[in-house]
């Protein structure tokens, strides 16, 4: 039985003590604003559940913008972790799930990002979520990886750009992913430095998260020239 504080009883789930000490030993806790993961196979969903606990776990609002098949990873480890999604769901809309894909279709416009139409749409999630700025916001999302993989990168750092600044209007943090390959192609290197200018932490492949605002790695720059 799972009580409303979104416990499994059961011996064989992880209590969510043991999600906090997972989340403080890993520093979860201080990620904050705009991280991007960049992966190079499989989407981080154990990394951006970690981060979505740590927000549950302090009373915040978490909102997963993803598509099925990474939104039913990310919920399958917060399970693993002791979290029941529907009782976080029912709890004052602790947790809000969007798909990504029918995201877009409201920020799109024949074809191409709508700035305006996109800053309404996801500024009003934000601020239901947080309740009008009297609760914390968590975010996970992935419109603007699924652009930029589009082949549209253009309207990627657009979004990109409008997401970190509604992220600091609402005091929210927002966890991106990217996967690596397409950055490792010939004449990527400068989309890659322009997606990791929007973004205050940065991780890539195999490596620990570090400060943004600056170039990545040699060696993941090198492979984008």
């Amino acid at each position: 039985m799972i009580d409303r504080g979104g416990l499994d009883s059961r011996p064989d789930r992880p209590h969510r003590k043991q999600a906090a000490a997972l989340c403080v030993q890993k520093g979860i806790r201080s990620m904050c604003n705009h991280s991007v993961h960049f992966y190079q196979d499989e989407y981080p969903a154990a990394e951006a559940a970690e981060f979505l606990a740590a927000g549950l776990l302090a009373g915040d609002a978490c909102i997963v913008l993803l598509g099925k098949t990474h939104r039913v990873a990310v919920e399958s480890r917060l399970r693993a972790l002791g979290f029941d999604i529907d009782d976080e769901q029912a709890r004052s809309g602790a947790y809000v799930a969007i798909d990504a894909d029918q995201a877009l279709l409201q920020l799109v416009v024949d074809g191409r990002l709508s700035g305006d139409r996109a800053r309404e749409v996801l500024d009003s999630i934000f601020t239901q979520a947080g309740q009008g700025g009297t609760r914390s916001v968590r975010a996970v999302g992935e419109p603007a990886p699924l652009l930029f993989a589009a082949g549209n990168q253009a309207d990627a750092l657009k979004l990109e750009r409008l997401v970190d600044s509604l992220a600091k209007a609402h005091g929210a943090a927002v966890f991106c992913a990217y996967p690596i390959s397409p950055f490792c192609q010939e004449g990527a290197l400068s989309a890659l430095f322009s997606i990791c200018g929007e973004h205050s932490l940065l991780r890539f492949p195999q490596g620990a998260w570090f400060q943004g605002k600056m170039p990545p790695p040699p060696a993941v720059a090198a492979s984008a020239t």
